[in-house]
C-alpha cells in the first residue's frame, strides 16, 4: 500500500483528535492512539473507489451533469496517471473545484462574455491616445469587416471562443507581416502568451501557465507555438482539464490539516495559505497591520521573483530587529525566494519567526489560514475572494465526503 503525507494530517484532525482529548493520555493509550491513526491512515486514503460510486457522487454534486460515467473514467484515469490515490477525499476534492468552476462542463459558457470582452477592450484601447482607436478600427476591419476579429470577440460565448480568436489574430498578423515562421518556431512564445488574458481555462479553470510548466518539463526541445496550443486545446476536453487540475490542486504535500487551505492555494497559489498565516505572524511580531495575501515577495507575470522589498519582507527585518533575530537581509531574501516550496518551513527565516511568535504569544503560531485577496474579473457579478472561493468548495467537499 502508498500512503501519502499528505494525507495524514488531515486525517489526524479529523479522526484521531476527539479521541485524544477525550480521555486521559497513558502510554498504553497513547499507543493505541497510534494504531488507531495508522487503520485509519491505510483505510481512509487507500480505498479506491470505483466508476460507479464516482459517477453517483458527480451526480450528487451536479444534477444535470452530461454522461456522469464518462467523468468519472477520466477523473479516476488522471488520478491513477498522476500516482495519486482514487481515494474519496480526492476525487470529492476534484468534484468540489469542477462543480464550482464550471458544473462539470469542459468549456463552460460564460453569460454575456462577448460584450464583457468588447466592453473591457475598448476601455484598454481608450488609454491609449491615437494608437487605440487605430487598433480598434483596424479589428474591426481585419480580416474582413464580415468577419473581423471584433465580431468574433463579441460573438464569443466561452473562453475557449476568445483565445481561438486571439490565436487567429496572431497568425493573421504573423502572415501580414512575413514573421509567421518566426512566429511558428515559438521565438516570440513569451510576448504571445503573457498578451494572451485567457489564463485559467477548462473544467477545473486550472492556470494556463501551470500545464505550459509542466509541458515544457517533459521536453528537452524549446515549444513551438502549436505544442503551446496544443496544451491550451487539452485543457478544453474533459479528460485534458482535469488532468493539469487535478495535478495543481492534489500532487504537492501541502502540511495542511484541512482541504480547505489546499482549496485556497488552488486559487491563490501554491503554499498562499500557509505564507498567508506566517504574515499574520510577521505583522504581530513588527506591531505593524500587513496584508495576508500569501505572497511575501513580488512577481513578475513569468513567475520570477521582482527584486524590489516588499511590505511583507521591511516587516520581516522590523520585527527581527524588534526582537533581535539572528537573521540577515540576504538570508531574509535568500530564504524568501523558496516561499512557493514545501521546504520554506525548514528555512531560518521561517523557523525563528514561527518559534519567537510562539514564546511571545505563548500558544502555536498558525500554520495555515485563508489568504486574503479580492477576485477581479469581468466574469464575476458580485464580488468575490480567495477566501469565499474556499469556503465555496468546501462546502461542496464536506457534502460529498459525507
Amino acid at each position: 500500500m502508498h500512503v501519502r503525507v499528505v494525507h495524514f494530517a488531515e486525517i489526524l484532525q479529523t479522526k484521531v483528535a476527539p479521541q485524544l482529548n477525550a480521555m486521559p493520555v497513558t502510554m498504553t493509550k497513547f499507543i493505541s492512539i497510534l494504531a488507531v491513526c495508522a487503520t485509519l491512515s491505510f483505510a481512509h486514503a487507500e480505498t479506491a473507489l470505483t466508476v460507479d460510486t464516482t459517477a453517483r457522487l458527480i451526480r450528487s454534486a451536479e444534477k444535470s451533469v452530461d454522461d456522469p460515467k464518462a467523468w468519472a473514467l477520466d477523473l479516476l484515469d488522471v488520478l491513477q496517471l498522476h500516482g495519486l490515490p482514487q481515494s474519496r477525499e480526492n476525487v470529492c476534492a476534484a468534484i468540489a473545484v469542477i462543480d464550482q468552476e464550471s458544473s462539470f462542463n469542459a468549456d463552460p459558457q460564460v453569460a454575456g462574455l462577448g460584450k464583457l470582452s468588447d466592453i473591457a477592450l475598448r476601455t484598454k484601447f481608450s488609454k491609449i491616445p491615437i494608437g487605440g482607436n487605430m487598433a480598434l478600427r483596424w479589428l474591426e476591419n481585419n480580416p474582413t469587416p464580415q468577419a473581423s476579429f471584433m465580431l468574433r470577440i463579441r460573438n464569443a460565448k466561452t473562453e475557449r471562443d476568445l483565445d481561438l480568436a486571439y490565436r487567429a489574430l496572431i497568425d493573421y498578423a504573423g502572415q501580414t507581416t512575413s514573421l509567421d515562421r518566426i512566429v511558428q518556431l515559438g521565438l516570440l512564445n513569451t510576448i504571445i502568451e503573457d498578451k494572451n488574458e485567457i489564463d485559467t481555462a477548462g473544467s477545473m479553470q486550472v492556470s494556463v501557465k501551470f500545464a505550459l510548466d509542466m509541458a515544457r518539463s517533459r521536453r528537452w526541445l524549446p515549444m513551438t507555438l502549436n505544442d503551446v496550443y496544443g496544451v491550451r486545446d487539452q485543457l478544453y476536453t474533459r479528460h485534458g482539464g482535469m488532468y493539469y487540475g487535478v495535478k495543481q490542486l492534489l500532487d504537492y504535500d501541502s502540511g495542511y490539516n484541512q482541504k480547505i487551505f489546499r482549496f485556497a492555494d488552488y486559487n491563490a497559489g501554491r503554499y498562499a495559505a500557509r505564507n498567508a498565516a506566517l504574515q499574520s505572524v510577521i505583522a504581530n511580531l513588527a506591531g505593524e497591520k500587513l496584508a495576508t495575501d500569501g505572497d511575501l515577495l513580488s512577481y513578475a507575470k513569468d513567475g520570477t521573483a521582482r527584486k524590489s522589498v516588499t511590505s511583507s519582507e521591511k516587516a520581516i527585518r522590523r520585527a527581527r530587529d524588534r526582537h533581535k533575530l539572528p537573521l540577515t537581509d540576504a538570508t531574509i531574501r535568500k530564504d524568501l525566494l523558496l516561499e512557493k516550496q514545501a521546504g520554506f518551513v525548514s528555512t531560518p527565516t521561517f523557523t525563528l519567526l514561527r518559534q519567537r511568535y510562539s514564546a511571545v504569544k505563548q500558544q502555536s503560531a498558525p500554520f495555515a489560514q485563508l489568504p486574503d485577496i479580492n477576485l477581479n474579473s469581468p466574469k464575476l457579478k458580485r464580488n468575490f475572494t480567495t477566501g469565499r472561493f474556499a469556503e465555496a468548495v468546501n462546502r461542496r467537499y464536506q457534502a460529498c465526503v459525507k
